[in-house]
């Protein structure tokens, strides 16, 4: 009788444990990431077609730190991705953008994962070498949904007196396209990061551009999909504690040489 009681109470138990582990797995939640293309060193499609870049890593992490939630990940275009992402077909738009009113209007944004820092790419001679010096001088447009495009037009807005000749475009072009035109002459100066510019100037081999100093900088963030309040929390909370411990700042010295969040500081775009 007690063998029979044990081997029921056993029984019991493996059934118990198997419906938890049922139960557990359901409750795991799935996002949906899309991560834009050609747009390395912080998001892009690898030679094997594999997401890969900073981003794509700071995503890992976060899948990681989070228990209860997997990502699923697809790299498209630009505009492929915020459609998207708008539509709830994915859940979450990677490709280094800056918080702006309209984004925030139209999305749940992240807490800042890293600092984007703006150059200018001029000719060696042209005697540029900051936003001030480009008075009377031309930029190459910007897609206007393009954060850069905000950031540069809140760049004018605080200096009204240095005159830029700048425009946006209505549809996104590449970013090799902008610095092609200042190769070309058609304008004075592309506006994007060092870091974007080098990936640029490496494969088009132009070697009578330079690319200044940091000229502006911005935080970057997430846009995740307007009914996703879950995530953006989940999301929040694991951004909050891999900055808090270091991690962050530790992968943003293996892609960019320095730590960002530091730089970051040094500028007066965080406390």
């Amino acid at each position: 009788m007690k063998k029979n009681l044990t081997a029921t109470m056993a029984l019991i138990a493996a059934a118990t444990t198997a419906f938890g582990m049922t139960a557990s797995a359901d409750d795991a939640k799935t996002a949906e990431i899309v991560l834009e293309a050609e747009n390395a060193p912080y998001t892009y499609e690898d030679d094997n077609g594999e997401p890969a870049g900073y981003e794509y890593e700071v995503l890992k992490l976060i899948d990681d730190y989070l228990d209860d939630w997997t990502f699923n990940y697809t790299v498209l275009d630009y505009e492929t991705a915020l459609a998207g992402t708008t539509s709830g077909k994915y859940d979450l738009d990677s490709g280094c953008k800056f918080r702006t009113p309209a984004r925030e209007e139209a999305f749940l944004v992240s807490n800042p994962y890293n600092y984007f820092f703006m150059n200018l790419v001029v000719k060696n001679d042209s005697g540029i070498k900051s936003l001030e010096d480009m008075d009377g001088k031309s930029i190459a447009p910007i897609v206007a949904t393009d954060g850069r495009a905000v950031a540069l037009a809140d760049w004018m807005e605080k200096h009204p007196d240095i005159k830029l000749d700048f425009e946006t475009l209505a549809a996104s072009g590449a970013m090799a396209d902008e610095i092609t035109s200042v190769e070309d002459g058609v304008y004075d100066a592309a506006y994007l990061s060092a870091e974007q510019a080098n990936a640029i100037l490496e494969e088009t081999g132009y070697d009578d551009l330079t690319i200044t100093d940091r000229v502006d900088g911005r935080d970057t963030d997430f846009l995740i999909n307007k009914d996703q309040t879950e995530l953006q929390e989940a999301v929040n909370k694991a951004i909050d504690a891999l900055t808090e411990d270091g991690t962050l700042s530790k992968l943003t010295e293996e892609f960019f040489g320095e730590d960002n969040f530091e730089v970051a500081k040094e500028l007066g775009l965080r406390d």
